[in-house]
């Protein structure tokens, strides 16, 4: 059973989660993620299903930028759909760097992601992952993902951005947050470490610490805990 570790009111969150039931429900995956992606190509407001932060940190931390399907490349493309062993051999695959020191170590053999755009600009992207137990995607597989493509993507784009951007004004109104401070949050609610968000926001390991002094204080709480706390129950009024 697929199951939420946000509370129901945490709409964007709560939106990411039932996209990956979607997609869990519909073809036989290991694990998935769905995270937005910034103009500078950078991941935010990441939900992950079956993937261990480990294993998330070290993608963003040091192999990322090895994705033969990471976002950046597509964002002048119009593929909306990339399946790894569609854009290159297995055999070509398996000699990469990114598939030897990533992939193998963790037991992924086939990754298939979605692009999500706004304006042909790609704004989330939802990863599916299969380990060697399971076969590669099947065409008919990837069709029927090609559909459900177009319906999260209208939604993306008329539901759950839209909610996105009250929540966080909600937030900024309430806590009197900076875009710098939200964006250190929105890195927080993923359960990202301090180092992780320095790399993802391009600033230093001290700043980041500063910000979240400066977070923590406005809202009226020292630790991450009773930060998540405070703002879920903020959002739910």
């Amino acid at each position: 059973m697929f199951k939420s570790k946000y509370k129901s009111t945490d709409f964007p969150h709560r939106f990411q989660e039932e996209s990956l039931a979607l997609v869990n429900g519909l073809l036989p995956l290991t694990s998935s993620a769905f995270y937005l992606v910034d103009p500078n190509m950078h991941h935010k407001g990441i939900v992950l299903h079956g993937i261990e932060q480990e294993m998330d940190q070290a993608y963003r931390l040091h192999y990322k930028d090895l994705d033969p399907a990471h976002p950046a490349r597509y964002q002048k493309r119009k593929e909306n759909l990339v399946c790894l062993e569609n854009i290159m051999s297995t055999s070509t695959l398996h000699n990469t760097v990114y598939y030897q020191e990533f992939l193998k170590p963790r037991n992924i053999e086939h990754v298939t992601d979605l692009f999500f755009r706004q304006e042909d600009r790609i704004i989330a992207v939802l990863t599916m992952l299969r380990d060697a137990s399971l076969p590669a995607f099947s065409p008919e597989e990837l069709q029927t993902l090609t559909v459900t493509q177009r319906f999260l993507e209208y939604a993306i784009n008329t539901v759950y951005l839209p909610e996105r951007a009250s929540q966080r004004a909600t937030i900024t109104d309430r806590f009197e947050l900076t875009d710098r401070e939200l964006d250190v949050l929105e890195w927080v609610i993923a359960g990202a470490e301090n180092k992780v968000i320095a790399r993802e926001l391009e600033v230093g390991l001290a700043t980041v610490k500063t910000h979240l002094n400066h977070i923590y204080a406005k809202v009226g709480v020292s630790s991450r805990t009773q930060l998540l706390s405070r703002v879920f129950a903020e959002i739910g009024h």
